[in-house]
């Protein structure tokens, strides 16, 4: 129904017309778009098959569209109107990645600079610095090479049966839910259980084919792009202790700044579950680290309101919101999520 319905807005010309009366209004808007990783659909793929948000195809067009419709923008430009209210661009819109998949460095970022916009890359640096494989992809890993059903006992019993898909949703559950759950002792038990053989040295071959190395994050940097953070292990905050929020949040800032040379001022919450205002203890630590702004996969647009009526209608910097994104998506869909973000799409992926 929503696809319907955006493809007879883009027909009418109403997402024209919507965006030419935002872009009058008084307050500064900016659409933010998440992207993980960028390939064509493959039967034979062996990882999770829900990461992909777009094809190179689509994804060449979507940067065109931004480009012509839009008013593409960096984390400067947003920052410099979240701390002084300076007003920003016409229907801007910031394109990040989260993760550090190594289709953002092979394909994105040559249709980036080939179009001319400059996007923001949130990087968990655990997996880059120690060639780990993101736990999603390791969990769909296991179970696509399951040998066996079995049952797990750490952090509680679980029945495991790998043609089961809900099986691969209550592995994930765990991880994302259990307060600060031991991953790697988590995970190795599943593989023991479902008899599939893995070791540090399958995991950094796997991690190898798959996620960026620190060349290809500083060849990002070099063409422009704005480097940020995704935590270290990509873990859900709420569920960490204050000591690991501390390695998470200040250590992976600390990782990025020696490996780039150069600050880092925001973070894209793994997971995308919002800090609310009532999070106070997550709030600390966030601005401890050094945060500036903090993102979450919450989907809507941001309102920035002039300085006058910042005190009425403050904004707040760790509750940043942006839209998912779906490789089914049609092009007129895409245009209709920004111009009213109400038709969203809800994002699937673990991050």
């Amino acid at each position: 129904m929503r696809e319907r319905f955006a493809g007879l807005l883009h027909r009418a010309g109403a997402l024209q017309a919507v965006m030419r009366l935002r872009s009058s209004l008084p307050v500064s808007t900016v659409s933010i778009l998440t992207y993980h990783h960028v390939a064509d659909h493959d039967p034979s793929y062996p990882y999770d098959p829900d990461v992909a948000d777009a094809t190179p195809a689509q994804f060449r067009w979507q940067m065109q569209a931004l480009a012509r419709h839009f008013t593409p923008i960096g984390i400067d430009d947003l920052l410099r109107s979240v701390e002084r209210g300076t007003p920003l661009p016409r229907n801007a819109v910031v394109v990040t990645f989260d993760d550090g998949y190594q289709s953002c460095h092979d394909v994105a970022l040559p249709i980036l600079r080939a179009v001319g916009i400059r996007a923001t890359f949130f990087i968990a640096t655990e997996y880059v610095n120690e060639r780990k494989l993101y736990w999603w992809e390791r969990v769909t890993l296991l179970l696509n090479q399951a040998r066996r059903s079995g049952t797990i006992s750490y952090p509680r019993r679980v029945e495991l049966s790998p043609r089961d898909p809900a099986t691969r949703q209550r592995v994930l559950d765990t991880i994302k839910d259990t307060a600060n759950l031991d991953v790697d002792r988590f995970l190795c038990g599943v593989a023991d259980a479902l008899g599939v053989a893995w070791s540090r040295e399958i995991e950094a071959e796997y991690a190898d084919g798959l996620i960026m190395t620190w060349d290809q994050i500083r060849a990002l940097a070099r063409a422009g792009m704005d480097i940020e953070s995704h935590t270290r292990s990509h873990r859900v905050l709420q569920t960490l202790d204050d000591a690991a929020l501390h390695s998470e949040l200040a250590g992976s800032r600390a990782d990025l700044e020696t490996q780039l040379g150069r600050p880092v001022r925001a973070v894209a919450y793994p997971v995308g579950r919002r800090i609310g205002r009532g999070m106070q203890r997550i709030r600390r630590a966030l601005a401890t680290a050094g945060y500036k702004i903090g993102l979450s996969n919450a989907s809507g647009i941001n309102k920035i309101w002039p300085q006058s009526m910042a005190s009425i209608v403050p904004f707040d910097p760790f509750d940043v919101r942006r839209l998912g994104l779906d490789r089914t998506m049609s092009d007129a869909m895409f245009l209709t999520q920004i111009a009213l973000p109400r038709l969203a799409y809800y994002g699937r992926h673990a991050d």
